[in-house]
């Protein structure tokens, strides 16, 4: 009864409609069909999710095109201290702007975010026409910029690890051999 009533709402409201690209916990994808008690969602690998329409009401749905169908494309570097900020900053927005996917309006950004771990935090945000589109073009991005930041002698930050020293185990002892050498045999003077 609650998901026909939530069917209801949602066709009546249309805060999601066939053809958005809806996030939904961890699920996202396009909306396919929306009957009186479940939505088909088209996942990213084909396959469809069938979702209760009462979870559309009762949990937090991201509506990616409810209000612009634009995607965003959100790429975040970590680069050594000692990098030329200025450099990275002409690669990357040169990058998205040679993009053909990439949307010249709003225009491609490069920001410092900050300093983590004795790190510069770079993040650079492009839109491309649709959210659909932004993971191929996060990819190709990525390509580039990783190609171009070689090329120009720019290394990304490597991960530090702590190594922690094993101790040295104990030997166990052997079955019917004293444990340690100073202790006396059974039987046999000390």
């Amino acid at each position: 009864m609650q998901n026909f009533i939530s069917g209801l709402i949602l066709l009546a409201e249309q805060p999601v409609k066939v053809g958005d690209w809806v996030v939904l916990g961890t699920a996202e994808g396009d909306v396919r069909r929306i009957n009186v008690r479940a939505t088909e969602i088209q996942l990213g690998d084909r396959s469809t999710l069938i979702v209760p329409n009462s979870e559309f009401i009762t949990k937090t749905v991201r509506n990616m095109t409810l209000a612009n169908a634009e995607g965003r494309v959100l790429i975040r570097l970590p680069m050594p201290l000692t990098t030329d900020a200025q450099r990275v900053r002409d690669l990357i927005l040169a990058a998205c702007k040679a993009h053909e996917g990439v949307l010249e309006t709003p225009a491609p950004s490069l920001t410092l975010e900050g300093i983590e771990n004795g790190l510069l935090i770079f993040q650079a945000i492009a839109y491309v026409a649709s959210p659909r589109l932004a993971g191929g073009v996060r990819s190709d991005l990525l390509f580039v910029i990783l190609d171009e930041l070689k090329k120009a002698s720019l290394p990304l930050a490597v991960p530090t690890m702590v190594m922690a020293a094993a101790a040295t185990p104990e030997p166990l002892p052997t079955p019917g051999v004293p444990s340690s050498p100073a202790s006396p045999i059974p039987g046999m003077p000390g």
